[in-house]
C-alpha cells in the first residue's frame, strides 16, 4: 500500500493525538527488526573494509606507482602494509552502532552551528534591508519580520526513538556518520601514503565531503578510489595535474559484496515501511496543529463576544 492510500484509509474524524499514538506504536515495533538488521551490515562491513581498502591501495600502487612502490625497501613495504592494517583495524573497531550515535550527534552538532550562523547572517541583512526601507520610505515601505525561528530539541537519541520523524532522523544521520567515518579513515591512509610517496598529493577533507555530497564532480576511477583533475593555478587556463586518492564509499563496497548488498536492502525494506509511518505522522500533526489552531481561534472569539460584566 502506498503512503497516498493509507492515508485515504483514515478515517477523517479520528482524533488526531490518538493516531499519533498508533502510529508510534508501529514505529516501535519496526525498531528491533531494523536495529537487528542494522547491526548485521555493520558486521558485515566491518568485515568488508579491511579487505576491501588493501584491494583499492593494490589497484592505486599498482596502476599509478608500480616503480615507486618497487623502489621502497622490503622493510619499508612490510612498515607501510603494517600501518594500513593498523589504521583500518582500529577504524573497524569503531563501526557499532553506539560509536557512530556518538560520531552522529557530533556532525549533527556542526550542521546546527552551521545553520545558526547562516540564520544570523540571513537576520542580520534582513534587518538592514528593513532599515534602509523605513527610512527611504519614512516608515511607509516594506517592513520586515526578522524574528529567529523557535529552536527545537532535536539532540540526537543515543537509543532509537518511537516517534516515526524522529527515528527516520536517526536512521539518516546514522548513515551519514558511516559515510564521515570511512572520508576519514582515507584521509588518514591517504597521509600515510604520501608519506611514503605513493600519491601525488593528500586532497583537503572539504573536497573529499564535496565529492561524496555530489557537488563536485569526479573523474571515473576503480572502487573505493577517487580521481579528480587539480588546477596547479589560479588562472583560468592554469594547467592541472590529475590526482588520484582513497576514498572508501559505502556504495562501493555494497557493490562489490553480494552479501553486503543484499543487507543493504533489506534495511532500505525496513526504511520504506518508516517512510509510509513518517509520511502518516507529518500528515496527522499539521492536522493536529490546525486543529489547535482552529480551537484557539474560537476561543478568543468567544471571549470577544462573551457580555463583560
Amino acid at each position: 500500500m502506498t503512503s497516498a492510500e493509507a492515508l485515504q484509509d483514515l478515517n477523517p474524524h479520528q482524533d488526531a493525538n490518538q493516531v499519533l499514538r498508533q502510529l508510534e506504536a508501529e514505529t516501535d515495533r519496526l525498531v528491533l527488526p531494523l536495529l537487528r538488521q542494522l547491526e548485521a551490515y555493520l558486521g558485515l562491513l566491518r568485515q568488508q573494509v579491511p579487505h576491501q581498502t588493501l584491494q583499492a591501495v593494490f589497484v592505486l600502487v599498482s596502476q599509478d606507482c608500480p616503480e615507486r612502490y618497487s623502489r621502497l625497501s622490503p622493510d619499508e613495504r612490510q612498515a607501510l602494509q603494517q600501518r594500513l592494517q593498523t589504521l583500518t583495524a582500529e577504524a573497524c573497531c569503531l563501526l557499532t552502532v553506539e560509536h557512530l550515535l556518538l560520531l552522529a550527534r557530533k556532525l549533527q552538532a556542526e550542521h546546527q552551528r552551521t545553520r545558526q550562523e547562516r540564520q544570523r547572517k540571513m537576520l542580520a541583512a534582513l534587518e538592514r534591508l528593513n532599515g534602509e526601507e523605513q527610512d527611504e520610505f519614512s516608515g511607509d515601505g516594506l517592513i520586515l519580520s526578522v524574528q529567529e525561528p523557535p529552536e527545537e530539541d532535536t539532540t540526537l537519541s543515543l537509543t532509537p526513538p518511537r516517534d516515526p520523524q524522529r527515528l527516520e532522523r536517526w536512521c539518516v544521520w546514522l548513515r551519514q556518520a558511516m559515510v564521515h567515518h570511512l572520508r576519514t579513515l582515507s584521509h588518514q591512509l591517504n597521509v600515510e601514503l604520501l608519506n611514503y610517496h605513493l600519491i601525488q598529493a593528500v586532497l583537503p577533507v572539504r573536497l573529499l565531503d564535496a565529492v561524496l555530497a555530489g557537488d563536485v564532480e569526479a573523474m571515473q576511477a576503480p572502487e573505493n578510489l577517487l580521481k579528480v583533475a587539480v588546477p596547479m593555478g589560479n588562472e583560468e587556463n592554469a594547467p592541472q595535474v590529475i590526482i588520484c586518492v582513497l576514498l572508501l564509499r559505502l556504495q562501493d563496497m555494497e557493490f562489490a559484496h553480494r552479501p553486503l548488498r543484499q543487507s543493504r536492502e533489506r534495511l532500505q525494506k525496513h526504511r520504506k515501511v518508516l517512510q509510509n509511518l513518517v509520511t502518516q505522522s507529518r500528515h496527522w500533526q499539521r492536522r493536529l496543529v490546525r486543529e489547535q489552531a482552529m480551537a484557539d481561534w474560537n476561543d478568543d472569539l468567544q471571549q470577544l463576544q462573551s457580555p463583560r460584566s
